[in-house]
């Protein structure tokens, strides 16, 4: 069955029609210093396009330091900075989906500092808007050295019949 994600706010579509998988799938891997075809130097999508996934595990900010990197090292959303090992420790549950999915409906928040290099990292919190009321609904991820995926924030959409 095809769904869509509306902004719990306004009501507006933020996604193209999305059939959900049964797990989110493992996170492909990507070389950094390699280009895509198209020139873009994202990893490859997690989810395919048309298709979403709930993610059981905390996504975005806020980040906290961890002890036990090793159980960590690797994983999607720990980094290292300023001699802390840090892990996302913010909503669980976010709805995954190919960031393509999504085109022309949200809005980038430009008063974030995101400096990656060849995308948004997402440490920064919730970055994509509603492209109709502005509400922060998302956090997308398209750095090069991260997974290619936007995470819809459980509480900011609502899933209904597309």
């Amino acid at each position: 069955m095809n769904v869509q994600l509306l902004c719990t706010a306004c009501g507006h579509r933020l996604t193209e029609p999305l059939r959900r998988l049964p797990e989110l799938p493992e996170r492909p891997a990507r070389d950094p210093r390699n280009s895509n075809p198209d020139g873009s130097r994202h990893a490859p999508p997690t989810v395919p396009r048309g298709t979403y996934a709930v993610d059981p595990q905390p996504s975005g900010a806020p980040y906290v330091p961890e002890p036990d990197w090793d159980t960590w090292m690797g994983t999607q959303g720990a980094f290292a900075y300023n001699g802390e090992q840090l892990v996302p420790a913010g909503p669980r549950d976010t709805l995954v989906v190919h960031p393509e999915d999504t085109l022309g409906r949200l809005s980038p928040r430009r008063d974030m500092q995101d400096p990656g290099c060849c995308g948004r990292h997402g440490r920064e919190g919730p970055d994509q808007l509603c492209g109709s009321c502005g509400t922060p609904v998302a956090t997308e991820l398209s750095e090069c050295y991260g997974p290619y995926e936007t995470h819809f924030l459980p509480d900011a959409v609502r899933v209904e019949s597309a």
